[in-house]
């Protein structure tokens, strides 16, 4: 196919397709060789929720019902037959982040690469790997990439049926988008992009057939099918999503799951304490990635005044993100991954495919293209500067401030806890890290309790000293902040003992 002149075609097969398979596998390989992943205390914060879910999991507690959790189950189950099978470790909970960052990685190289070729693919990786928090979250225990790294997999399996016309395509991709959903559902933001693919074809062409057969050959590209979606091959995708998220449902959601997750997401009372705390997206969020964020809207520019129909998916999903964040609340800076993928999935084909274009176009034939030649030109410089050095120097202060991450063994807290392991069965406690470094868990009641937890009223001091007096935990560590929150020091006054090492730490007597 060609629009606005110019061609979708890939360039040659050199250097092979060894390099599809090479650009993720280098990336995991350089995540292993250059992070501390195996021994860094923490890579963020909110790894404690994930690592000590997976801990109780894995000894047995169900993850919804007493143990209150607002996400879906299937990443915390994943890591916890982990655990059962090698032992709780933070080494193998972020081996597993780093699994799905390299699908993730692999996915957006093959989407640019099949929507020009493969310069596009490395490009769109290097711009990835420049956004604010993708290195960090690539070997971080949390949901956020997996999920996406899910959802985008769907998203290729999709572009792959539309491709060849086989429904057994659309039916792998929605199995594994059901799946994304169930690791967050903030995966659904993909769907608006893959609804305006849909359309958009069916547009183009409306009643030819699928078939193989009814394909075109282009210019330096083997041919490619030609026809539409059919809504047979859309049911089959809805079937595929439908009945793995059902059986998921199935396997372990319990009554009043849903109650917890849309009390905590949507009450009134998260969205006031979302504002109040002022936990709302801005578009300053994004000035760290200037350099990404140039090269997406310079490419989104450039693909649309060629009209190129591969722009459609990406622009689709990054409009769809930056209308939600405006009116959903909150926004956590993770969410910046949401627009990190489609502007990197953008600039690295508008790196491409504006050159190209711009190349066929040169010599100019009058002024007047002489005029749009000098301002495609323009931008697409300004894409290209953006991809070249400002994204390169980010993405290398991003994996020098993971170098730096503390230890495990540099956290005299850990030690300490560890020291008082064997004399305990659980501690009370908001430093989850800790506590799992140190091999404790915590009241599954009390293992999750994130902001939005106290925002929608789910939470109260009176549930937490009596859940304590019904464990009745052995160590309690709270900073003074924290006891006065959940007015707790008349009750540890009257049953613990601070120890002399670390005053926060409070001994049962």
């Amino acid at each position: 196919m060609v629009f606005g002149g110019a061609s979708l075609g890939r360039v040659s097969r050199r250097p092979g397709p060894w390099l599809d398979w090479i650009v993720p596998a280098g990336f995991g390989l350089a995540l292993a060789l250059l992070t501390p992943w195996r021994t860094a205390f923490r890579f963020d914060m909110d790894e404690g929720f994930e690592l000590m879910k997976g801990l109780l999991v894995s000894r047995g507690h169900p993850l919804y019902g007493a143990f209150w959790n607002d996400q879906p189950p299937l990443h915390t189950e994943v890591l916890a037959g982990l655990f059962r099978l090698f032992g709780p470790s933070g080494a193998v909970g972020r081996a597993l982040s780093m699994s799905c960052a390299v699908l993730l990685v692999g996915t957006v190289y093959h989407l640019a690469r099949r929507g020009s070729n493969r310069l596009a693919g490395l490009a769109a990786v290097g711009l990835l790997a420049s956004a604010s928090a993708f290195l960090s979250l690539s070997v971080s225990v949390m949901l956020e990439l997996p999920a996406f790294a899910l959802g985008l997999a769907g998203v290729w399996l999709w572009v792959k049926g539309r491709e060849s016309g086989r429904t057994g395509w659309f039916a792998l991709s929605g199995a594994v988008f059901g799946a994304a959903l169930q690791v967050k559902f903030t995966a659904a933001v993909l769907l608006p992009g893959m609804a305006v693919d849909f359309l958009a074809v069916r547009w183009r062409h409306p009643r030819r057939s699928m078939s193989p057969h009814h394909a075109v050959a282009e210019p330096g590209n083997e041919a490619r099918p030609a026809g539409g979606i059919g809504w047979h091959q859309v049911l089959a995708w809805l079937g595929g999503a439908v009945g793995v998220f059902g059986l998921i449902m199935w396997l372990w959601y319990q009554p009043g799951t849903w109650a917890v997750f849309l009390g905590s997401h949507f009450s009134a009372g998260t969205v006031a304490g979302a504002v109040e705390q002022e936990v709302v997206f801005e578009w300053t969020m994004l000035q760290e990635d200037v350099g990404l964020v140039a090269a997406g809207l310079g490419g989104l520019a450039l693909l649309a005044g060629m009209r190129r129909r591969e722009a459609l998916l990406p622009a689709a999903w990054l409009l769809t993100v930056a209308l939600v964040h405006q009116v959903h609340r909150p926004f956590w800076p993770y969410y910046r991954l949401h627009f990190a993928i489609p502007l990197a999935w953008l600039g690295g084909l508008g790196v491409v495919e504006g050159g190209r274009a711009l190349w066929r176009r040169f010599p100019p034939r009058s002024r007047r293209e002489w005029v749009g030649f000098g301002l495609g030109w323009l931008v697409w410089s300004l894409v290209v500067s953006a991809a070249l050095t400002l994204a390169p120097e980010k993405a290398w202060w991003e994996l020098r401030r993971l170098r730096r991450a503390p230890l495990v063994a540099e956290e005299d807290r850990v030690a300490v806890l560890r020291e008082l392991a064997p004399r305990a069965r659980w501690i009370f406690t908001e430093d989850r890290l800790s506590a799992f470094w140190a091999g404790l868990p915590i009241p599954p009641e009390l293992a999750v309790i994130p902001r939005k937890r106290w925002w929608s009223g789910q939470i109260t001091p009176e549930e937490v000293r009596r859940c304590l007096e019904r464990y009745r935990p052995e160590l309690v560590l709270l900073e003074e902040w924290q006891v006065k929150r959940y007015e707790l020091a008349p009750y540890l006054e009257a049953h613990y003992t601070p120890d002399p090492r670390h005053p926060e730490i409070h001994r049962r007597k």
